[in-house]
């Protein structure tokens, strides 16, 4: 998928085309909001000059703007570009905006970025308001496992970025101020992780639905299948990988962690226990398993030689789903992937309307 609904994988993706064929484009990150807005702050846009966006920041308000930017950016140099859309009338002239103001750092794609699109974990520090003539919007440092500073900031910057990293897990977005001896700076200091992993145990037909839907909301996607023939990239294009294995073998062929989500779908009463008990001896935190509820109360039998770990309740989801009410292959899939969609972000699935959480995962927490 490409355009505006591209999926962040999508556009780290594209980026990483633009600067492996050395082609111009234009990287746009939200570095901050005030009030509502369709996308958070570490969301991202490519923007290849006449080429369009890849990527959405907005429900799609500003993308004839910051298409329009490229061009300039690319020219100039990096820029800060604030958004008010708190009064939206000439936005659509719908009156239809976030009813937020957001910070866009607009900047030309180059080498420097190369570690936030990568797929892979990197903390990275760039500055977005300077008074000191030293440090120019668009200057960026890579953090390493210290962390510590690899660029060369001041001291008194590079001591506030070290500080704000420090005991921070998974992924998040804060914003620095420091002083130096010649003025403030702000700084939007970013980590981004490895997409979360799923792991899909099947190879039939309804499989397929449920590796495209995962795909396009981020999730690495493995495909496992215990029939050879029937588990190959041809059948699963949308897979990141496909494997054939046997259920005992699991644990070998496929790397398992806690960031890894796995669905059990063989529709094979054997194969399924199997899978089951080896994902269960791993640190998947969701082990989603297909069929009816006294399905798997045989299959719990079955395992009695090799009992279940003591979490096997609170990390095995069975029906897997959430109660969505469809049944079509794709109804069914959406239910599947939206449940692990929902353990990935540590959220329930419920209604929105009965929640007064933010719609948003925090990226500041």
């Amino acid at each position: 998928m490409s355009g505006w609904a591209a999926p962040d994988r999508a556009v780290a993706a594209a980026a990483r085309e633009r600067l492996d064929a050395g082609e111009a484009a234009m990287l746009a990150t939200v570095v901050a909001v005030d009030g509502h807005a369709y996308r958070r702050p570490g969301a991202k846009t490519v923007v290849a000059p006449g080429e369009g966006a890849t990527g959405a920041i907005t429900a799609g308000c500003l993308t004839d703007r910051v298409e329009r930017l490229a061009e300039t950016v690319l020219a100039d140099g990096p820029r800060l570009e604030r958004f008010d859309l708190t009064d939206d009338g000439d936005a659509w002239g719908l009156g239809v905006g976030c009813n937020g103001v957001i910070d866009l750092l607009c900047e030309p794609l180059d080498e420097r970025h190369r570690p936030l699109v990568a797929d892979a974990d990197a903390t990275t520090a760039v500055v977005v308001e300077s008074a000191d003539d030293r440090l120019a919007v668009g200057e960026r440092a890579s953090l390493d496992g210290e962390p510590s500073v690899t660029a060369a900031f001041p001291e008194s910057v590079a001591t506030a970025v070290r500080d704000a990293a420090a005991d921070r897990e998974g992924a998040f977005v804060t914003t620095v101020e420091a002083e130096t001896d010649r003025g403030p700076v702000a700084l939007f200091v970013e980590r981004v992780t490895a997409p979360p992993h799923l792991l899909v145990v099947g190879s039939g037909q309804d499989v397929r639905p449920v590796v495209e839907l995962a795909r396009n909301v981020d999730f690495r996607v493995t495909v496992v299948g215990f029939r050879g023939a029937a588990a190959t990239p041809e059948r699963f294009p949308d897979a990141d990988r496909v494997v054939a294995t046997s259920p005992r073998d699991l644990r070998e062929a496929v790397s398992i962690d806690g960031d890894t989500y796995a669905v059990v779908m063989t529709h094979n009463f054997v194969d399924d226990r199997l899978a089951v008990a080896e994902l269960l001896a791993t640190d998947a935190p969701y082990v989603g398993l297909m069929g009816p509820p006294d399905r798997f109360e045989r299959l719990r039998e079955a395992i009695d030689s090799d009992p279940l770990p003591p979490d096997a309740d609170d990390r095995l989801y069975t029906p897997v789903g959430l109660d969505l009410g469809g049944g079509t292959p794709y109804q069914v899939a959406h239910s599947v992937v939206a449940e692990a969609l929902a353990v990935a972000n540590g959220r329930s699935g419920g209604h929105l309307r009965a929640s007064d959480r933010s719609i948003h995962a925090d990226p500041t927490e």
